[in-house]
């Protein structure tokens, strides 16, 4: 489920940035040797140095590099960079470049909480935001906060990093919301059920949204 959310969102993102330009609208292709070249008088557009660092290729090195500018400690794993925020684990995989997300992920237990509510939980979350998801892996036993975009250049990838961190911890919080208020009206409906108490159908309770 957590791999079909990342490539869904990666899919999308593709789509977006080839065809869609800043006005929304689609972008037209022009073949660069078909270019019309520039008339006398005019100004010929400069193009960067091969050595621009900015315009570097990302590779799994440069990701590391880019954590490291942004003040944090990287650990470089096989598939991914590990980091840490105020105690909290984050990770860029690095095996699916230049498709990047940066993640966090929490082991959980069904003791401690509802599970079906939580997946119902990460869909309505998910359903409300387009650049972070959420997901819950099949058996139930692990979190995902995360957003993904494609980024080919260094440069790019290292002046969004700190934005797209908080794209994942605002995706985190609003799932923590999400579930929290869930969770809150199942308990009181169990507890009118238990005390005997009538409780109205679902069309007469106000600010209910009824599936």
């Amino acid at each position: 489920m957590i791999t079909a959310l990342i490539i869904a969102v990666t899919v999308a993102i593709i789509f977006i940035a080839l065809f869609i330009d800043e006005r929304g609208t689609v972008k037209e292709y022009k073949n660069p040797a078909q270019a019309t070249p520039a008339q006398p008088g005019q100004a010929v557009m400069s193009r960067p140095t091969v050595d621009d660092q900015d315009l570097w290729d990302l590779t799994p090195d440069l990701v590391v590099d880019v954590v490291k500018y942004n003040g944090y400690v990287p650990d470089r794993g096989e598939d991914g960079v590990l980091f840490m925020i105020q105690g909290e684990r984050y990770f860029v995989p690095t095996d699916m470049l230049p498709c990047v997300a940066i993640m966090k992920r929490f082991n959980i237990s069904e003791g401690n909480y509802d599970i079906a509510l939580m997946r119902e939980a990460t869909r309505k979350t998910t359903e409300s935001r387009w650049m972070g998801k959420c997901g819950l892996s099949d058996d139930g036993k692990t979190l995902i906060f995360f957003t993904a975009s494609l980024e080919h250049k260094y440069g790019h990838f290292r002046d969004v990093f700190n934005d797209s961190v908080s794209v994942v911890n605002d995706i985190e919080n609003l799932f923590g919301e999400t579930y929290n208020k869930m969770f809150s009206d199942k308990s009181d409906l169990k507890k009118l059920e238990a005390n005997g108490i009538e409780i109205p159908p679902p069309s007469s309770r106000e600010g209910k949204i009824v599936s």
